[in-house]
């Protein structure tokens, strides 16, 4: 699986999924928090396009030709349907 980008709500930091802190939640321990490695702050993310270099918000997602199903922004939704990877 991908190492999906992140922002921060709050610092606009980018963060890789396996970088973001992880915690329970206090009040629901059943839930786990997540939480920016820059700021410190808690559950306030966007997801970022796929496509190296871009860094505009996931709006878009489907299979490329690979069967890899993708997180693209609206301005790269065709380019992974054609390219497939």
């Amino acid at each position: 699986m991908k190492d999906r980008k992140w922002q921060c709500e709050f610092c606009a930091a980018i963060s890789l999924e396996s970088g973001l802190l992880r915690g329970p939640n206090p009040f629901d321990p059943e839930d786990e928090l997540v939480g920016c490695p820059a700021c410190k702050s808690v559950e306030g993310f966007i997801e970022l396009c796929e496509i190296e270099g871009c860094v505009k918000g996931a709006t878009c997602g489907g299979p490329g030709n690979d069967g890899v199903y993708r997180r693209t922004c609206g301005d790269h939704a065709d380019w992974i349907r054609k390219r497939g990877d």
